[in-house]
């Protein structure tokens, strides 16, 4: 028999107050099994003490330690302490159903979670090619990825014709968090922070050639598809259509003027 003091070491818990289910207001998440206040189990008669000293302290015996293991993995896993109790202390209850409920559930919550992730990601990847939160871009990108996924279908086949289904496979998307996507919005902001250079000049045209190269890295030495790329990136109004981060005007006449020079010089060479 041991007190309530000595159970919480055992079981690597704490007495904190803890007036939770296990959940998070909004979305269900695995509880914190770490965070457990033995004296509230007890007044909703989760985890009664089996007897009590003089002194009036709870105790506990063995089996004690065991239950409250169970209570810790299955907060651990996101039930509430109501399904808990029901779980534990049911033994005509089929836990079947109840473990593929949660199991489904916490598959629907993860897929949530992951697209929160990579619109976090794009959020972050925005800022940095913009230098701000642009929210009337980021809003109007959300709304066209909502409604318009038929037009970007239906304009990729037509501007990109048999390699369309390669291009929506390696092309780089602003709210993957990969090498690829991040080297590419470097490439950018390498481009940005020349404009007020010529687009002859060396350091403009070594980053030309370097974001020349990354395309071949995706699509081979196929230049009828890179140009065929370039052709719609250069207009907004094309980019937007497909669903492609939108890049300033201004820089990308800059970049068409760069890449022309890059061209004359390599068929020279």
């Amino acid at each position: 028999m041991i007190t309530i003091s000595e159970l919480s070491k055992k079981a690597n818990v704490t007495l904190g107050t803890l007036r939770t289910s296990g959940r998070r207001p909004g979305i269900s998440m695995p509880g914190n099994a770490g965070s457990i206040d033995l004296r509230y189990y007890d007044s909703i008669g989760l985890l009664n003490p089996s007897g009590t000293t003089e002194g009036g302290h709870r105790t506990y015996e063995n089996e004690d330690i065991f239950k409250l293991q169970q209570i810790q993995f299955l907060k651990k896993v996101g039930f509430s302490l109501k399904e808990i109790k029901q779980l534990i202390e049911n033994d005509d209850l089929d836990p079947v159903d109840h473990i593929k409920n949660q199991l489904n559930l916490i598959r629907s919550e993860q897929k949530i979670l992951e697209k929160m992730e990579r619109d976090l990601v794009g959020l972050l990847h925005s800022y940095s090619i913009e230098g701000r939160i642009n929210w009337d871009l980021i809003l109007q990108m959300l709304k066209h990825q909502q409604s318009g996924q038929m037009e970007m279908r239906e304009c990729s086949k037509r501007w990109l014709g048999e390699k369309a289904e390669e291009v929506a496979k390696k092309l780089p998307n602003i709210n993957d968090d990969n090498k690829e996507t991040k080297e590419w919005i470097d490439l950018l902001k390498e481009i940005q922070s020349v404009m007020d250079q010529s687009p002859d000049s060396e350091e403009v045209q070594t980053i030309v050639k370097k974001i020349w190269m990354k395309s071949e890295s995706l699509y081979g030495e196929d230049e009828q598809l890179q140009h065929q790329l370039w052709e719609v990136r250069r207009s907004p109004e094309k980019s937007w259509q497909l669903g492609w981060y939108p890049l300033d005007e201004k820089l990308l006449q800059f970049l068409d003027r760069a890449f022309a020079i890059y061209e004359k010089g390599r068929k020279q060479t």
